[in-house]
């Protein structure tokens, strides 16, 4: 049954759904972590109760759940532990890793360089590999970290990051350089520039 026609086109409500979704979610991340929760408590308990009163009795039986390995137990990013890091590229996953990241640019000499990414963002898939050799290249001159933007929304948007990739030098905690677009030759120009051509 249609929800809406306008002239010759019908829309159903199959196809609004996914739509209403994609809307919900700005609204879901700004949700606190207690509110997620008990929502998703709540939708468990009715995933639950359909499996009992359900699904168990159309013959639809639960799959068995694979165990996952628990990923290991992270206090977060320190300086210290930032600097055992140097020649990799380093996930950064709350405000407080990237201040302890900028923290290491303004207490060393060290600079940071950022890659602005996205795991839906082919471009940025493929330029990753380029960007952990240049990690690796300039272990001694710079930290490498990589931030995703869905993740640390509010971080790329103090970067003024509008794009992915995007690619940024900081040093004494103050960006000095940017670069965007998947074109390694770019990268590579702007990273020598930025650290002194040092390796």
């Amino acid at each position: 049954m249609p929800l809406i026609c306008i002239g010759p086109v019908c829309i159903p409500v199959t196809a609004l759904l996914p739509v209403l979704a994609y809307i919900a979610r700005p609204v879901w991340k700004r949700l606190p972590p207690s509110t997620q929760e008990t929502i998703i408590g709540y939708w468990n308990a009715y995933q639950d109760w359909m499996q009992v009163n359900v699904w168990d009795r159309l013959g639809w039986k639960a799959k068995a759940a694979e165990a996952k390995p628990m990923p290991p137990a992270s206090e977060g990013c320190t300086v210290q532990s930032l600097r055992g890091e140097l020649g990799t590229v380093v996930g950064l996953h709350t405000t407080a890793d990237w201040e302890a990241a900028l923290a290491l640019t303004s207490e060393s000499d060290l600079a940071l360089v950022v890659d602005f990414t996205a795991e839906w963002c082919k471009p940025c898939q493929k330029i990753k590999p380029f960007f952990s050799e240049l990690a690796a290249k300039h272990a001694s001159a710079a930290l490498f970290v990589k931030v995703d933007v869905d993740e640390l929304d509010d971080v790329s948007g103090e970067a003024g990051v509008s794009a992915m990739p995007t690619f940024q030098v900081y040093k004494k905690g103050a960006k000095v350089s940017t670069a965007t677009g998947a074109i390694e030759s770019r990268l590579a120009d702007m990273v020598e520039t930025a650290l002194g051509g040092t390796k």
